[in-house]
């Protein structure tokens, strides 16, 4: 069983599978050592690590692929990835199918958000009111996922399709668009930010009970209070994504350890609070690597 099959198996599993999304592959690795069952790439995330801000949607798919890359490299568990908008038309997100698929993901999901072309401007040139700058119209949505499912080479590689259109049109709007690209051929589905367990259980009954499809839960912090796994997996949910818990937890730790270290001006105080050479090392240079560079006569 490959990595895609694997993916498919774990939603297929009544067990929720739980996704954080890493900030790069040394934390990949660390996400995986402490035995989740996938990894997540983000848009969040990535702008992070690799440009130091927030997601202003700066990443090109071609950079983002190659964090898709450079993280399924990393681990051996599955690699499940934000593909944001497609990038573009529908020829852009074939493109960026492909791209993702070659890279080794084993899943990826597209949102009905705005292409960048087309977000934040009205015909006059002013910037859009909020709610027509939301998502775009469903036709768009069920489109990308057309082209997406037409684009991949290796039917085992998941398609998502994310809407956002809960917040703004309602949940019958959100679930339309759901059962939409269910019928478009999306082989799992994420109404994001549901307000109550009311609707995340009428989610899962119309999505997942029905149809056979399964949801993800985003957890996502600010948006509601976020349940507990267990709790989400008794709402009918497969799969909760953790978009930005490693990156914030990162940024808590090295901002703590380098305040003090500016304060003081002496790091020995500090090596109860850092991971051990041996442990960063291990973590740097997996076995694999090791057995590459170790001298004739060493390797064991």
């Amino acid at each position: 069983m490959n990595n895609r099959q694997r993916f498919r198996a774990h939603l297929a599993d009544p067990k929720m599978l739980m996704v954080p999304i890493a900030h790069d592959p040394l934390c990949a690795r660390i996400i995986e050592r402490a035995g989740f069952q996938a990894v997540g790439v983000g848009g969040a995330a990535s702008a992070a690590a690799l440009l130091g801000r927030p997601d202003a949607r700066l990443l090109s798919a071609r950079e983002m692929a190659d964090v898709v890359w450079r993280t399924v490299d990393a681990v051996g568990v599955p690699v499940f990835a934000d593909a944001d908008d497609g990038y573009g038309d529908a020829t852009h997100v074939a493109w960026t199918v492909r791209q993702y698929e070659s890279a080794g993901a084993a899943g990826l999901f597209l949102a009905d958000r705005p292409a960048r072309r087309q977000r934040g401007r009205t015909a006059g040139g002013t910037v859009g009111d909020a709610e027509d700058d939301t998502v775009v119209p469903a036709a768009e949505l069920i489109g990308r996922i057309e082209a997406a499912v037409a684009a991949r080479r290796d039917p085992d590689l998941l398609i998502m399709a994310r809407t956002d259109a809960l917040a703004a049109h309602g949940i019958d709007e959100a679930l339309d668009r759901a059962h939409g690209c269910v019928d478009a051929g999306a082989d799992a589905i994420c109404v994001a930010h549901p307000a109550s367990t009311h609707q995340m259980r009428r989610i899962t009954e119309e999505i997942t009970a029905r149809r056979g499809i399964p949801t993800m839960a985003d957890a996502s912090p600010g948006v509601m209070p976020p349940p507990t796994a267990a709790e989400l997996q008794q709402l009918g949910y497969a799969l909760t994504l953790y978009p930005t818990l490693a990156s914030r937890a990162l940024a808590r730790a090295v901002a703590d350890v380098m305040g003090e270290l500016s304060w003081s001006g002496d790091a020995a105080p500090l090596a109860d609070r850092l991971a051990p050479f041996e442990e960063f090392h291990a973590l740097a240079r997996p076995p694999e690597h090791r057995e590459a560079v170790s001298p004739p006569g060493t390797r064991r």
